[in-house]
């Protein structure tokens, strides 16, 4: 359902005795009537026509709905009046009635575009979408007005989604994303398309061959969201047995084994894991931050130093990676050295709280309190921002506003 019009779809003009400015027209209509002496009476054309044109402009469309019907009566050449009729019926929810009247408009002024405009959203609306498409797939690309081209947009995806033409929803939501990337309408719509894709997608792997190791490897990936961790660790299993060196496989092994309450046996089969993944891709900065972290748990300052610094030496933007070689750095008692990495990760990424907590901390050490005071400044800002988004999302979600408190990172 769309929302109440825009600026671009009501006008505000003075209307005078004689002018009715089309919500859908791009310059004011004059409409002459006759004789003059019907000026004065309230169901005269021009007294409709101020009427209409009051009522629109002021979002009563069941009053500019009566008028316009009226006026139509006695004057029904007049394509700017259907085009009117067209747009207080849309925002009515009449929307059959609307695409009639957008159709009408057209035949008698073919050069009302956006009356075509609204004629395609008209049917969609109403559930037309095989002669919807025909107008919106086209009119997408020609609308300039932004809120007009978002329904255009979001209306011809949900047709082609109705029709079962998923590919061509595809196509035009990269062009509707990039105008409206933060559009709820348009984020819910490409959820559903891209959703829909790859299940298509999986359907026809597990159809055509449900014995490579893509399948096995598309099994695991979707038990591992659902939490079935042994399941999908034996799926992971099968796709080594099919191609022992398949890049990936055995770092997400190794994450399997450090899901849950992980006991020293769970802990070396992940170490193990990681360190097979290094063999078969020894660029792989996941496997190495992993590695990093596993140590500097084990207060292993050294060797986690240097994990965290072949994660970033194989992937320089890795701030986690940074932070990480930091903290080595600190425990290990090398503050000065810390510095650097920390000051990287906190130009890669200003709003990561944790990155200025540590920078604080090497700072501190090294005796540069005021520097250490703005870090921390910005950790405390950073932090509250970062609590409030997810008090945000959670209310969102939940209707759950209640107050929740984080601890400084360690």
């Amino acid at each position: 359902m769309v929302t109440r019009p825009p600026d671009w779809m009501r006008s505000t003009a003075p209307i005078g005795t004689i002018l009715l400015l089309s919500v859908v027209a791009s310059t004011p209509v004059a409409i002459a009537f006759t004789p003059a002496s019907q000026e004065a009476s309230p169901n005269s054309p021009a007294q409709l026509a101020a009427e209409a044109q009051s009522a629109l402009a002021a979002g009563d469309d069941a009053r500019a709905t009566t008028a316009l019907e009226k006026l139509i009566k006695l004057e029904p050449g007049v394509g700017e009046l259907h085009a009117n009729l067209g747009t207080a019926y849309y925002f009515s929810g009449r929307y059959s009635d609307a695409a009639r009247e957008y159709r009408q408009a057209l035949n008698l002024k073919p050069s009302l575009t956006n009356a075509h405009y609204l004629l395609g959203a008209s049917l969609a609306e109403n559930g037309e979408c095989e002669q919807a498409v025909t107008y919106l797939e086209k009119d997408f690309t020609r609308a300039s007005d932004a809120p007009l081209k978002r329904t255009i947009g979001a209306d011809a995806v949900r047709c082609e989604m109705t029709l079962g033409q998923i590919d061509r929803a595809a196509d035009l939501l990269p062009a509707l994303s990039r105008q409206f990337p933060d559009d709820p309408e348009v984020l819910y719509l490409s959820g559903h398309v891209y959703s829909e894709l790859a299940t298509r997608a999986s359907e026809r792997l597990l159809e055509t061959a449900p014995a490579s190791y893509q399948a096995h490897q598309f099994n695991a990936e979707v038990l591992e969201m659902q939490g079935k961790r042994d399941d999908a660790m034996a799926e992971y299993y099968k796709v080594l047995s099919l191609n022992p060196r398949l890049p990936g496989i055995h770092y997400r092994l190794g994450r399997l084994f450090l899901t849950g309450s992980p006991d020293n046996t769970k802990l070396d089969e992940a170490r193990r894991e990681f360190e097979e993944e290094l063999k078969i891709d020894p660029a792989n900065a996941a496997a190495e931050y992993e590695l990093g972290d596993m140590a500097l748990q084990a207060r292993q300052w050294d060797a986690a130093a240097d994990h965290f610094r072949r994660a970033t030496d194989a992937q320089a933007s890795f701030t986690e990676a940074l932070i990480g070689l930091g903290k080595s750095l600190v425990s290990a008692g090398r503050s000065h050295d810390a510095v650097a990495p920390l000051e990287k990760a906190v130009r890669l990424d200003p709003a990561n709280p944790n990155a200025h907590y540590q920078l604080s901390f090497a700072y501190r050490r090294v005796g540069r309190d005021l520097d250490a005071e703005k870090e921390l400044a910005a950790y405390r800002e950073d932090h509250d921002k970062l609590v409030k988004s997810r008090q945000a999302i959670r209310a969102g979600i939940l209707g759950d506003i209640t107050q929740q408190s984080d601890s400084p990172p360690q």
